[in-house]
């Protein structure tokens, strides 16, 4: 690594590994963000030291408490000479040693009366964990009427939680296992000048194990079409016969491997160039909206691809050509004719676009993006915490579905908001202290009873066995739960920051006695 003493090394040296995966675009979002942690607790700390390690922008840390000695005990951003300290001045000053290239602050005032819409509103994602469930539903009308994401993470003894308040999330780097879009059923005029520049019946062996698999599809279907009055294979026994073709046109004796790619990749050859159903709505969806100063990026592209593909029938190329068995000469003239012809979509799709904008237009290089990934664009709505909370619930009857499986975490789900209700009509958590555990066992019953009723659920739904463990956790954090749920919710923030893969719709339950995990869409 090359570094020197007054700088330090590059960005691009710093930040190698995941510019892999979220490339520079996706760290310019990281380094943009502004990120408000409400309270300072371990969970919340390790999920902030997993984004300030990768470089966030800046954050902010919200809290009131006075660190203790339960504190110290499982946050490792607290020392032993925290107890007595602000406890969010003192996390602050240890997170940001990991990385200098980060902005933290920490503001000691009570959550309910610092949470205003100005003082929200600045932020680009909040980070909740230890909010009672008055204060959290004031938070999540205030985030969702300002359209900020928020995120409340919580480590209950052996029970993780994980919910996720995001009104709407466009997706448009979802990061597919692989990008297939190669036209062999309605090829292009490059493509077709490509393909028939081979003669194979003229090539000798050598050359002959080198043709792209494109290629010898994209010949094998033409003759197919032939015959067929223009239609692709259909049913299973065309699909055989297809295949047969292919493996009439091998040579004995001669590496094969060309042609086994052709096999496996046969299937694509038989399906048809469509829009995919979910894009196909999403785009549906894009010509109903009406432009404004206001409108995203996402949007305004989206309803530029739409004008694209009603013109040209199809969706912008992705110009991506997998790895195959070629020669290097032809396999990289095969790639620049598809990139070629992919930058040429782009540019229409972005002159439509720019003509579209009331406002800045989206760059070309971004346009670009979004037409690569058009085939795998993700539109997540989630429902809000307001509506998760509605007493009667909405979705007692999926909830009740769900907790016939004795084995799934929605029981351990039920639990927390049980505790939370107990926290409501005590002002206390069940077992905090030792001295009342056997009385706080008949107490959460009879809260969660109640609360299960309210809800619209059979009470018998959770079970004694989870009301003594909730019990038994007595509030209590333990690190190592703690760590787990900071690395997930973590994981999520950066796909929510960056747009890129699919964050989870919208609670993730961990029981960490059994190393077992759900998602559900609550």
């Amino acid at each position: 690594m090359t570094t020197t003493a007054a700088t330090g090394p590059s960005k691009e040296q710093k930040y190698d590994r995941q510019l892999r995966l979220w490339q520079a675009h996706g760290q310019k979002a990281l380094e943009n963000a502004n990120i408000l942690v409400i309270n300072a607790c371990a969970t919340s700390t390790e999920t902030l030291k997993n984004l300030v390690l990768p470089g966030i922008g800046s954050f902010t840390i919200l809290d009131d408490k006075i660190a203790d000695g339960a504190d110290v005990g499982s946050n490792f951003f607290l020392e032993a000479d925290s107890v007595g300290k602000s406890r969010g001045m003192a996390a602050t000053e240890l997170l940001q040693e990991l990385n200098p290239d980060v902005r933290g602050t920490s503001l000691v005032e009570a959550p309910e009366k610092a949470l205003t819409k100005e003082f929200v509103s600045q932020f680009s994602l909040v980070v909740a964990s230890q909010l009672n469930q008055k204060d959290l539903s004031h938070l999540g009308t205030l985030c969702r009427s300002l359209r900020v994401p928020l995120m409340v993470v919580r480590a209950y003894g052996f029970v993780g939680h994980l919910r996720i308040d995001a009104e709407e999330h466009s997706v448009v780097e979802s990061h597919p296992d692989s990008v297939m879009d190669l036209r062999l059923d309605c090829p292009f005029d490059e493509l077709t000048t490509y393909c028939n520049s081979f003669d194979l019946a003229a090539l000798e062996n050598m050359p002959f194990a080198h043709v792209p698999y494109v290629v010898i599809l994209m010949k094998c279907l033409e003759s197919w079409k032939a015959k067929h009055n223009g239609s692709l294979p259909q049913t299973s026994a065309d699909r055989t016969a297809f295949k047969a073709s292919i493996q009439a046109l091998q040579r004995p004796g001669v590496e094969k491997e060309n042609f086994d790619e052709a096999l496996v990749a046969a299937f694509r050859a038989c399906s048809p160039t469509t829009v995919p159903g979910n894009v196909a709505s999403i785009l549906k969806e894009a010509k109903t909206k009406s432009i404004t100063a206001e409108t995203s990026n996402f949007w305004l592209l989206a309803r530029a691809v739409a004008d694209f593909t009603e013109t040209e029938g199809k969706l912008p190329l992705a110009g991506v050509v997998p790895d195959m068995k070629a020669d290097t000469e032809s396999f990289v003239k095969l790639q620049t004719i598809f990139r070629d012809r992919a930058h040429q979509d782009a540019a229409k799709v972005h002159a439509i676009a720019s003509q579209l904008a009331l406002a800045t237009p989206p760059t070309l290089e971004e346009t670009a993006r979004f037409c690569k990934n058009a085939r795998t664009l993700n539109l997540v709505r989630m429902s809000s915490l307001e509506s998760e909370l509605a007493e009667p619930y909405a979705k007692a009857s999926d909830i009740a579905r769900i907790a016939e499986d004795l084995e799934s975490p929605i029981h351990l789900y039920l639990a927390l908001r049980a505790v939370d209700a107990f926290y409501n009509e005590n002002m206390r958590y069940p077992g905090y202290h030792s001295q009342e555990v056997e009385t706080d066992i008949g107490l959460l019953k009879k809260s969660c009873s109640n609360m299960l009723v309210r809800m619209g659920l059979p009470p018998s739904v959770v079970s004694d066995d989870v009301i003594h463990e909730m019990v038994r956790a007595g509030a209590s954090e333990l690190h190592t739960m703690a760590s787990f749920m900071g690395g997930v919710c973590s994981q999520e923030a950066i796909k929510l920051i960056t747009g890129q893969y699919v964050p989870l719709n919208n609670t993730f339950v961990y029981n960490g006695m059994k190393s077992v995990g759900g998602t559900f869409d609550l």
